[in-house]
Order: C-alpha cells, then structure tokens, then sequence
C-alpha cells in the first residue's frame, strides 16, 4: 500500500536509474556526498597521495570503475610496502565505496571491514565513524536489520559532525521502522528532525516527515500521516525539488482511508509522472483501489487493466532477467569445466611419460581425473537441464485452468450474447478474463495472499452461479483477525476443492448453498468449505470426488507441501446433515 523513504548511504538500486531520476531524489545526493568525503576527507595525507585519491574521486563521478580500481589496488599495495595502515585503510574505504557503485555489495562489506582493522578508532574517529555509517548502511540494504543498527549507533558515539551525525540518525530511523521497533523509530525521527532544524536542512526534513508519514499510515493515524506528508510536500516546493513518489502515494493512501477519494486520485496522479516502473504499478493499483470505493466502476476498470500491463511487464522482465542469470552462471560453470578438463588432460598425458616405478601412483591419479571429469558432465548437464526449464516454464501456465471450465465459459458467453443480455455477457466476460489472468499468474508462485486467492474464488464462484441449472448461493466469510493481504497460502489450494462442491456435490440439487468460512487462530488460518449437497459417501459410490483431483491426489499434494517444512496443512472431509441431504464439509488448517 505504501512504501518507505530513506537516506540510507549506499542503496544498490539507485545506480540503476537514469540520470534525470537520480537527480530527483535527494538522498541518492546525500549517497555521493557520502562517498566523496570518504574518499578525499578520511586524512589529510602528503600532497602526492592528495593528488591521487582526488583522481579516483575524479574516476568514480564519471564511473570509470575499472581505472579508479586499479590505482586504488595501487595505493593498497603502497601502503602494505611502507607499513602505512593509514594509506591502506584509506584505500580499502575507497574500493569498498567504488565496488558498491558497481552492485557489489559483499566484496565492498569485506573491503569496509579491512579497513576497520587497519585504522585504529581513537586515532582517526571521523574517518572511522564514516566507515561504521557505510557498513550499517549496507547491512540494512541487505536487510540484515541488527547489524545495521549496531554499526550506527558505533558511528554516532565517535562523535560525528553535525552534519554527519543527522545523516546517521536518518539512516537509524529507518532501520528501527523497517525492522519493526516503532518507539525507537518515532525517537529517533523526532531527534533526528529537532537536528534538521537546527542545521536548516530542510532536504532531509524533507525525507524525516515522509518517513513519519509512513509511520503513522502503520498506525492508520490518518491525520497525522497526511500532516506530515503535507510538511514533506511543502519543504520540497521550497527547495524546488520534483514531489517525492512516495510522499504523494502516503498522502492518497491517507485521503483514501478518510474517504476523501477526490483527493486521494489527484494525489496518485499527480505522482505518476515522476513514477519508476515499479511505483507506477503501485499507483495504477491505488487508483484502482480508490475509483472502485467511489463508486467510478468505468475508471476503476481502467486502472486495474493499466495495473495488470505494468505487472505483466515487471514480470516478462524479472523472467528474462533471471533467465539470464542462469544462462551466465551456465556459461560460467561451462567454461570452468572446460578448463579443469582440459587441465585434467595434461595432467595425465604428462602422467603418461613418467618412468615405470610411477605406473601405480599414475593409475591412481588416472581414476581420480576421470571420476572428477565425469561428475563435471554431471554439473553441467544438470545445470543445463535447469536451464531449459526455465525457459519452458512460461509455456506451463497456459494449461491450469480445466479445459472444459474453459468451453462451458465461451458457450455461456455465447448464449448471454444471443438471449441479448448485454449485462449478464459484460459481467461474465469482464469475471472470466479477470479469473483466467490470476490464474496464470498465480501458477508461477508457490504461494499467494489470501486477498488473491479469495478474488480467484469469487471470480469462479459467480461465473458457476451465472451457469449453473439450477441456481445455487454462495458466501464467502472472512473474520475480522484474518489480515488478507499478509496471510499467505499455496497455489491453487482450495480452487479444486470448490469446483469439486459446485459440479458434484450441487449437481441437479435445488437450493443449492456453498459457503466459504475464513478464520484465524494465532498463527493458524482455519478454512471451512461447506455444501448442502449429495455428501461425500455418495459421491464416493459414484466413485468420484472430483473427477481432477482424487482424495489421494489432494493429500499427495498436502504431504509435499509439509515437507517442505515453510507451511504445514491439515486436511479433513466430513459428512453433516442428515442421509438424503448430507452435505459435505471440507476442513483445512494452515499453519505458517
């Protein structure tokens, strides 16, 4: 629903943006000053030595990593010849700060922490409080959340300066609101802003309200979270900055939930021009969201197609992306076997030419070359074979929906058009189109939300009714403890049990009922499926539980997914009622 603003010092993501974007946002400013005074303020150091840190710094702003890391690894071996652990540290700092430019976030963390055991904190305490700011900056990248705040809290008892020390106190309370320690946060904003203040650094001001409005939306404070997004607002007009994203997505977000709706869609689109990819999706859902509260059905249905264009788009290019991570680690792994083959070659060709008091140690040498030579076949052609998987997966989605499902689908359709019932054939088109499009997407993930599973099962519950002679009802029940959005659930899990109860155990019945009972219970989600149907003992002479999913299929199913060991299911079908109307009732307990 909304998403954090932060200064935090080295966030990989911003180097991957275009220029104009990076000059929009203001911490990603904050990052290169960051890395600037690391490079050129750690020491005041020879005239020489100035000269060629400048240069890197020089190297670094126009990106030409490869120069600036190639005179850095010269100042490093200069200064592990002389015994000067200030140059060195110095230099490691540096090549920690250009591996981190470059996405390298663990080569740059050892780097940083070479470094700290080279400069000693009571000799240089600004350089070194500069380097525990980065470290804690990048464990919170990595959202390794204690190490960060640990690393922070060591930057700011070295006495930092003012200005450093408002940077760290940002990047601190970030920390406690991503990791969920809300009071430590809100102290931490409000110093952190008392700070801002006193220095007339309204840039970051800026970035703490924004913050803040993000805390209090958690805390559905409504009024307080649009306050402060107005302050961040404001403060950037001042400073003539573009509006923030994610201030202005906070501040709909809030108007939303007061249900000024107006308010809120001005809010979102005036946004999306300054929205990334990823943001726009945020915001086409929002919008979808906000139209659909107000009653425009029209415009709700608009967004929600733009949404669904965006989100297809972010996944062809995750999809292509990882792809072609895997035909690099492929071709990595492919030319490394290579290598340790043909080295295994010359090892025993050379072998070969050795006197005969060697045969015995050469055979050895033979078996063990031929068995390494065999499992590196091995390696690659399984590595080859996840390849190609993944490459076909997407071809796999096309067949989860039951082909007859889809047939009966179009031939209602066909029917509605020709009785002229254009609203009965817009709802049914609009239903099936949406159901077949979750479907598809869904199919690729091992779990989804509970929110989305229940619009899946809306969705084929009144195309069913739309459908079905006789007519039946249904009801879905979601408690109030039940957090949709968070509760998760696997794939595809309760869609055949629901199809089993509509064509089975409703077929021919009149005043047929399904309904739907969500419930939660610490840490357990409690799902009853119920029908006034035949019941299950006689289907089960009729020797079908559904003809799609046999009860030992179901539990097949349930048995893998708790031995995966992230999710455990109970799964129980019982009978109710009396013989002629028994019904069937279907019980099943996740526990995450």
């Amino acid at each position: 629903m909304f998403r954090f603003e932060t200064v935090l010092l080295f966030m990989t993501q911003m180097f991957i943006r275009n220029p104009l974007a990076i000059a929009r946002n203001y911490f990603v400013l904050l990052l290169v000053i960051a890395i600037t005074l690391n490079i050129t303020t750690i020491h005041a150091s020879p005239i020489e030595q100035a000269q060629n840190f400048q240069e890197v710094d020089s190297l670094l702003h126009h990106r030409d990593f490869e120069r600036a890391n190639r005179l850095l690894e010269t100042l490093i071996q200069q200064g592990q010849v002389n015994h000067d652990a200030w140059l060195s540290g110095k230099a490691y700092a540096a090549l920690g700060s250009s591996l981190l430019m470059q996405g390298k976030a663990d080569l740059a963390l050892k780097n940083y922490l070479t470094s700290l055991q080279l400069l000693d904190e009571k000799e240089y305490p600004k350089e070194v409080s500069k380097i525990y700011a980065n470290v804690g900056a990048l464990h919170s990248q990595l959202k390794r959340f204690s190490e960060a705040e640990q690393y922070l809290l060591k930057a700011l008892q070295l006495n930092p300066s003012k200005e450093d020390r408002l940077k760290y106190l940002t990047n601190l309370s970030g920390v406690y609101l991503e990791s969920g320690q809300k009071q430590k946060a809100l102290h931490t904003f409000n110093e952190a802003i008392a700070l801002g203040k006193a220095q007339k650094n309204k840039a970051v001001e800026a970035i703490l309200y924004t913050n803040l409005s993000n805390y209090y939306l958690e805390q559905k404070q409504w009024d307080r979270a649009i306050n402060h997004a107005q302050k961040s607002l404001e403060l950037r007009a001042e400073l003539r900055q573009a509006p923030s994203v994610i201030t202005l997505n906070n501040l709909g977000y809030a108007l939303t939930q007061q249900k000024k709706y107006r308010e809120g869609i001005l809010c979102y689109l005036q946004a999306l021009p300054y929205a990334s990819l990823q943001e726009k999706k945020q915001l086409y859902y929002n919008l979808y969201q906000a139209n659909k509260l107000s009653g425009e059905n029209g415009k709700s249905l608009q967004y929600i197609e733009a949404y669904d264009q965006i989100k297809d788009s972010l996944t062809t290019l995750n999809y292509r992306q990882k792809v072609a991570e895997l035909d690099a680690q492929y071709q990595a792994k492919e030319r490394q076997r290579k290598i340790e083959q043909l080295a295994a070659t010359n090892t025993l060709q050379g072998k070969q030419l050795r006197q005969q008091a060697y045969l015995i140690i050469a055979g050895l040498m033979i078996l063990a070359l031929i068995s390494l030579v065999v499992f590196l076949r091995w390696r690659h052609t399984r590595l080859k074979e996840q390849l190609e998987k993944s490459q076909l997966k997407y071809r796999f989605l096309l067949v989860q929906l039951n082909p007859h499902f889809i047939f009966n689908a179009l031939q209602s359709v066909q029917r509605f058009i020709f009785r002229n019932d254009q609203q009965q054939s817009m709802e049914y088109l609009q239903r099936f189109s949406r159901l077949i499009r979750l479907v598809l997407e869904n199919s690729a993930k091992d779990v989804i939300s509970l929110d989305e599973e229940l619009e899946l099962l809306d969705n084929y519950l009144r195309l069913q009714q739309l459908n079905a002679e006789p007519a039946f009802t249904y009801e879905i029940t979601v408690t109030a403890a039940v957090e949709r959005e968070l509760t998760v659930i696997p794939t595809m899990l309760l869609q055949p049990l629901v199809e089993n109860a509509v064509v089975h155990g409703l077929k021919g019945r009149t005043n047929g009922r399904i309904a739907l009972l969500f419930s939660n219970d610490g840490n357990k989600l409690r799902v009853l499926i119920q029908d006034n149907g035949v019941g299950f003992l006689q289907e089960k002479q009729a020797n079908a539980l559904h003809k799609s999913m046999s009860t030992d299929m179901l539990r097949q199913r349930i048995e893998e997914i708790n031995k995966m060991g992230k999710q455990h299911i109970e799964f129980k079908l019982v009978n109710k009622g009396s013989e002629a109307s028994p019904g069937t009732t279907i019980q099943l307990t996740v526990t995450s």
